[in-house]
């Protein structure tokens, strides 16, 4: 695929960064420091549910949670090279948070506004409509918007962004079966920055015709009817 310059994103204009972009052996830095950080990220996060089933081994919320967030760092290891990724600084600060900020999540118990017996099928289903988003979508799996190759398949067919929508559907049940000012907090922020993820990630998809006829296909990005 070949991009004219007059495609540029805005962020990702010549200079330093493209200059990064042009050396293989940089880039291959950056994949292995992202994967790395990954590896780093989803073993703290094991260990902290872990940690927290060995107290109370009836947190199923949270073995849920755990599982999911350990699905998305597994993915980015198996993840395919890029045709095109979003390298403008702003953008990778964003991506970092929104995929990463699961680990600043507390797992202690909250107030339970809906049960855990209500709260937990549900978040089971979410986690379900996680992987088979992973699964339809394959190795082009990416933190940074970027394009790995057009998905359009499996769940691609109902909503633009399947895998998006099981973490906010998760992470919303998980919130209300254990809900804190701190944790609302923080899904308040990874939510805000997931949107700024998506509609970044689409702005790269949308430079190939066949994304474009794709959006005319799918309307929605998350929720039928709503978004």
């Amino acid at each position: 695929m070949t991009i004219l310059k007059s495609d540029a994103l805005p962020g990702t204009e010549p200079g330093f960064w493209s200059g990064l972009r042009s050396s293989e052996v940089l880039a291959d830095l950056r994949e292995g420091l992202f994967r790395f950080i990954a590896l780093a990220v989803a073993a703290l996060f094991v260990y902290r549910g872990v940690h927290q089933l060995v107290i109370d081994p009836g947190r199923l919320n949270v073995l849920l949670l755990m599982i999911s967030d350990a699905l998305t760092f597994i993915w980015l290891l198996l993840a395919r090279r890029p045709i095109v990724r979003d390298w403008s600084p702003f953008t990778v600060f964003v991506s970092l948070t929104a995929g990463f900020g699961s680990g600043f999540v507390s797992l202690q118990d909250g107030i339970e506004i809906i049960p855990l017996y209500i709260a937990a099928p549900l978040q089971f289903l979410a986690l379900w409509l996680v992987i088979w988003g992973k699964m339809s979508l394959g190795r082009s799996f990416a933190i940074l918007p970027a394009n790995r190759g057009v998905v359009t398949g499996g769940a691609y067919r109902y909503v633009r962004h399947p895998i998006y929508a099981g973490y906010l559907a998760g992470h919303i049940l998980f919130l209300l079966s254990s809900f804190s000012v701190y944790n609302f907090a923080v899904y308040a922020i990874i939510t805000l920055f997931q949107v700024h993820r998506i509609l970044r990630e689409e702005r790269i998809l949308a430079l190939t015709q066949e994304y474009r006829d794709y959006l005319g296909r799918v309307r929605y990005r998350l929720f039928p009817g709503i978004f």
